[in-house]
């Protein structure tokens, strides 16, 4: 990856807030205050239609008052920016993985430029300040909606023990979760929604922030589960309270707001006891014993391929949780509820201080 043309991120960062600025003075500026673990994170809409899009997958992070924050994201839509927005002072091939500029190490400000959504995200590292600029509203892609601001939330929220990862958990307070292992398609969500069905906590099924500081916790981010055809073929109970665009694009998944629908399954945060890896085999469900390797191969490659912000020093934090927890693969089979018992099976053994059983599950057994 070349360097920007002239190096100007820091001037196209100030210049940049005082867009936002513009904006905001001119549409009206909507302040909200986020949670995320210890971490308090101001949130500054010019306008309240972006507002209203954003806050919708934050609604549990949600706080009531407007006190101090560890780092303030400020927000707008280029089609708000009276006399229009300033172009980018980057070519396409400035862009490197998942359109990252800058980033070297002593670099202050970095930017990410995303394909899909064409949001741009840009932080000042020394003042704790990112800015979330999108073209506008009607165009922001559904998986930005259903999980935004992703990057922005990876460079606030990140540190030595704490990540962005790619990955679930499901569980229960009193034996603690699992952590969903695995690259997209593997059957991440289809374990927790299962899990979710069955009454027990949610947390992710997709993205979580990662805190490994003394032990591994899970902490939720977002607020909605998004489910594909499969999903919704599969858990058609859950399939009823799901919604999707009046215009659907190919390949766009359903969002099931669990916070608005099943408020109480949804956890804040769960500790870690065990990592399971699913994958899809069809037939009944079965575990068995992975290593640490597995787990970390399970984690790490998806992680690092969505948000390469960090230089790969998320992966540190990765193979801490891969050493202190035991891993278990898991075969997901055609019976959601062998699914659900599937955890239940390794939490109970976790609690019990012993190995799970690793023989098939049946549906119908015994939880």
């Amino acid at each position: 990856m070349s360097k920007p043309a002239d190096a100007g991120l820091e001037s196209f960062f100030e210049a940049g807030a005082r867009e936002q600025a513009a904006a905001a003075a001119a549409a009206g500026e909507h302040e909200r205050m986020l949670r995320f673990a210890d971490c308090r994170l101001r949130l500054r809409f010019a306008g309240s239609a972006l507002t209203d899009l954003i806050t919708t997958a934050f609604a549990p992070r949600l706080l009531e008052d407007s006190g101090t924050a560890d780092a303030t994201i400020s927000l707008w839509e280029e089609s708000r920016v009276p006399g229009g927005a300033q172009p980018v002072s980057w070519t396409e091939a400035d862009r490197g993985a998942r359109g990252l500029v800058g980033g070297a190490e002593g670099d202050r400000v970095v930017a990410i430029h995303e394909a899909g959504s064409m949001a741009l995200t840009m932080v000042d590292r020394d003042a704790g300040k990112l800015l979330y600029r999108i073209p506008d509203v009607a165009s922001l892609p559904w998986w930005e909606r259903a999980a935004p601001l992703r990057a922005a939330l990876f460079l606030a929220l990140g540190g030595p023990h704490r990540h962005l990862v790619h990955a679930g958990a499901v569980g229960d307070q009193q034996r603690g979760g699992v952590l969903l292992a695995g690259a997209g398609g593997s059957g991440k969500t289809t374990v927790a929604l299962a899990s979710l069905q069955a009454g027990m906590s949610y947390v992710a099924d997709d993205y979580l922030l990662l805190d490994t500081e003394a032990a591994p916790v899970a902490w939720n981010m977002f607020g909605i589960a998004k489910l594909d055809a499969g999903h919704l073929a599969r858990f058609p109970e859950l399939a009823l309270e799901t919604t999707i665009s009046a215009e659907p694009v190919p390949d766009e998944k359903a969002a099931l707001d669990v916070h608005r629908v099943m408020p109480r399954a949804l956890a804040s945060s769960l500790p870690i006891r065990a990592v399971l890896v699913p994958r899809i085999r069809g037939g009944h469900a079965r575990l068995r014993p992975a290593s640490a390797g597995e787990a970390l191969l399970a984690l790490a490659p998806s992680t690092t391929f969505q948000m390469p912000f960090d230089g790969g020093r998320v992966i540190g934090a990765l193979a801490a949780v891969a050493r202190a927890v035991p891993a278990f693969a898991l075969d997901v089979g055609d019976d959601p509820s062998e699914l659900a018992q599937a955890v239940d099976r390794v939490l109970d053994a976790r609690a019990a201080g012993r190995a799970p059983a690793f023989e098939p599950i049946s549906a119908g057994a015994a939880r």
